[in-house]
């Protein structure tokens, strides 16, 4: 079997880690890996600190340094299908950061870039009921804005490393049918 990197993004409360799950129910022979993790691992064997936040607040310069570190470690183990778990674009308080910058994109090399979306009413209500999680409070416009930039900056990824683009609606009470497409795409039945 030929090895196969795929690159699950969505905004937050679009139901990625969701639809992820029930379609690794049902799969064999497929890994995970949360890119943001492996980051704070390498970072943690720089000494760099043991907590996402610690990672986030590193000068840019080593922030870089420690995507590329985490992206060619994800390819060095990657084996069979590999999903690397990411976002196609962060919002951040000084605007969108692409998740896949060329130098991560390039060393991923991912087959595939996966969208998970939902409608901006559906994501809204999701997130306002998840108290476990301190989410924004961007509003059904924002959330809107935020999936159309995730859209264009993942066919700007797929030109530039030769990915498809494969967008999966995940509609409120229909899980089985995002995951169903979700497993198709890995192979699986």
């Amino acid at each position: 079997m030929k090895n196969r990197i795929i690159a699950l993004t969505g905004v937050p409360g679009s139901g990625k880690t969701t639809v992820l799950k029930k379609a690794l129910s049902m799969a064999s022979n497929v890994s995970v890996v949360n890119f943001a993790d492996v980051m704070l691992g390498v970072g943690e064997e720089l000494g760099l600190g043991s907590d996402h936040d610690a990672i986030r607040k590193q000068p840019l310069d080593v922030q870089k340094e420690l995507q590329k570190k985490a992206a060619k470690k994800i390819a060095k183990d990657a084996s069979g299908i590999t999903i690397v778990d990411t976002h196609a674009t962060i919002k951040t308080k000084d605007g969108y950061l692409p998740g896949l910058p060329q130098w991560v994109l390039s060393v991923l090399n991912p087959s595939t870039i996966v969208i998970v979306e939902a409608s901006s009413k559906d994501i809204n209500l999701r997130r306002q009921m998840d108290k476990s999680r301190s989410r924004d409070d961007d509003g059904e416009v924002g959330i809107e804005l935020h999936q159309e930039l995730n859209r264009a900056i993942s066919l700007a990824y797929a030109a530039a490393s030769g990915a498809t683009v494969k967008i999966i609606i995940n509609e409120q009470n229909k899980l089985e049918e995002a995951s169903k497409t979700l497993l198709d795409l890995l192979g699986g039945n």
